[in-house]
């Protein structure tokens, strides 16, 4: 039990000084008794509608955001999301600041740059937890299924105490926009902040670009991490960059594109890709088990805090052909002599990456199945639409997760971006749409290349509220 000084910014506390409090609460679901039960006002969900079950389920303390009169025995206090995370910190003694904790933000590659940075720790000793879209792992081997890209303030704050009992050195975590704009990461004591990418996604919740950057900065210039590793292969990251250096020197840049403290070259080999890398003072060369420069550029990041942290770079080639990369990031199956690759591209720029990519590497014909994700961000379908007709030889749009939107409004809104519809065809059935297509190249005797886009690693497609099962991988590997 703990006493609830950790709360001390809100007032009214002396009516409650003597209370002990055993756990803290965001879900009114797993309230115990003699917790704390945090009512706020969400997105989409409002906690103080269910203030009245914490209470049934014996919380000792209601703290919410929202005052309404003649309601006794709970504390108000109107700055409650922005401080949530501190107080979360204080309730588990700052675990962040007993343990090497690095956050990684970008529109796309922050679940390969989480994922590869602790497979590589491991590899190397030094043992890592993550949090990732996909997972969660207190030791960087055992693994529990994520639902959140980045969690709420309170399950952060567990996650990395659990990773302490595991006696991981490090922690490395997804910084989303949303977590980072919902001040989920307040409170915690960052070593290390990286930018990934930056480019057009989540202008749905955000409502602008500008928003969308603020967001993304805020990891940068409101939890202040002590080094900042920035790829400046975008407008944005070489602005942020320019800003950061001025405010710490401990500020490194990243680039696939143009000089930078860390600047990677590349040649394809057998396993996928030969790296070099020039990195500070040193230049060292290694081996990746995939074809995407933006991938590796991801890991690149990752190895940046690695030869920050003073590992050589004898030791980092000697592993990096040992790394685990994330489920459905340009995850290549073959399927009767013909190549398919699963990728969760879901936003133009990672579409695009990945398409040229695979052209690059690839002489054949080059068919890319996708769709959009329903009720979310509807300005960027023609740009996907687009990008599918200027880099495929061959377009299939499907489903993706249509939520609650009508799947014609979908697909005409990303046919909007196509000139071509000669080259394009609709099937709405995802499932029937990859099989239809694995048995088109199965009756042509030239080889074929396909990328399905868009789930990557989900299991689920959402249709009208409803999660069925749901896997591209599973159904091309059964086609």
């Amino acid at each position: 039990m703990k006493s609830i000084e950790f709360l001390y910014e809100l007032k009214d506390l002396e009516n409650f000084k003597n209370i002990d409090i055993g756990s803290i609460h965001l879900d009114s679901r797993e309230v115990q008794r003699g917790g704390i039960f945090f009512a706020i006002k969400g997105h989409e969900m409002d906690g103080n509608n269910f203030i009245s079950s914490a209470i049934d389920k014996g919380a000792s303390l209601i703290v919410s955001d929202t005052y309404e009169k003649g309601i006794p025995g709970i504390i108000y206090f109107d700055k409650l999301r922005e401080h949530l995370g501190l107080f979360a910190s204080r309730f588990y003694q700052c675990p962040s600041s007993k343990i090497k904790t690095v956050c990684v933000t970008g529109t796309n590659g922050k679940t390969t740059s989480v994922e590869t940075f602790s497979s590589m720790s491991n590899l190397l000793g030094n043992k890592c937890a993550y949090m990732s879209t996909i997972n969660f792992s207190k030791d960087g081997h055992s693994v529990e299924q994520s639902n959140l890209t980045t969690p709420n303030s309170i399950k952060i704050n567990e996650n990395i105490v659990e990773a302490l009992k595991c006696n991981a050195n490090y922690i490395t975590m997804e910084a989303s926009s949303h977590g980072l704009d919902q001040d989920r990461l307040v409170g915690l004591d960052v070593d290390y902040g990286i930018l990934t990418s930056f480019s057009h996604d989540h202008l749905d919740y955000h409502g602008g670009l500008d928003a969308y950057k603020s967001a993304k900065e805020k990891l940068f210039f409101s939890l202040k991490p002590k080094k900042n590793i920035i790829c400046i292969d975008s407008t944005f990251g070489k602005n942020l960059y320019s800003e950061l250096i001025k405010q710490n020197r401990e500020c490194f840049s990243v680039s696939i594109e143009e000089a930078a403290d860390f600047q990677a070259t590349f040649k394809k080999c057998e396993l996928g890709l030969q790296v070099h890398l020039k990195a500070l003072d040193k230049e060292f060369t290694f081996e990746l088990k995939t074809i995407s420069r933006y991938l590796a550029s991801n890991i690149v990041c990752s190895i940046a805090v690695l030869i920050l942290e003073g590992i050589d770079s004898k030791s980092i080639s000697r592993i990096t052909t040992e790394v685990a990369f994330p489920k459905g990031r340009l995850e290549q199956i073959i399927k009767d002599d013909h190549v398919i690759y699963v990728d969760y591209a879901h936003t133009p720029e990672a579409l695009e990456c990945a398409l040229k990519e695979i052209r690059n590497f690839h002489q054949e014909d080059i068919w890319c199945l996708f769709g959009c994700g329903g009720n979310r961000d509807k300005v960027k379908r023609h740009l996907m639409g687009a990008i599918a007709e200027k880099y495929s030889d061959f377009v299939v749009i499907t489903s993706d997760n249509p939520r609650n939107e009508d799947m014609s409004t979908i697909i005409s809104d990303i046919l909007t971006g196509i000139s071509d519809r000669d080259r394009v065809q609709i099937d709405t059935d995802r499932k029937h749409a990859i099989q239809t297509t694995i048995s088109k190249f199965r009756k042509n005797s030239e080889r074929k290349i396909l990328l399905v886009a868009g789930k990557g690693h989900e299991t689920y497609q959402e249709i009208a509220g409803q999660f069925h099962h749901f896997n591209d991988k599973e159904v091309i590997l059964s086609s």
